[in-house]
């Protein structure tokens, strides 16, 4: 039986540097389709598997959009 979902005191697009969320309530708070978190785990965001379900520390996912954010601005040619 599946649980309700809990309200979050994080806003949608919100990631907390304290937080451990789930792989899929990183994906929901972002807005990202699964495929599109698959691809974020195979570009670097770190995720942890516990028993059967993946979660992703906040502050990973914070270092991981500064990396991403980084990177795209060096393409940029700035």
């Amino acid at each position: 039986m599946k649980r309700p979902l809990e309200k979050s005191p994080v806003g949608r697009g919100s990631v907390r540097a304290d937080e451990i969320l789930t792989l899929r309530e990183f994906g929901r708070r972002l807005g990202l389709a699964s495929r599109a978190l698959c691809d974020c785990q195979r570009s670097g965001l770190r995720t942890v598997l516990c028993g059967r379900v993946k979660f992703v520390m906040g502050a990973d996912a914070l270092d991981y959009f500064r990396r991403l954010a980084a990177a795209q601005a060096g393409e940029g040619g700035e």
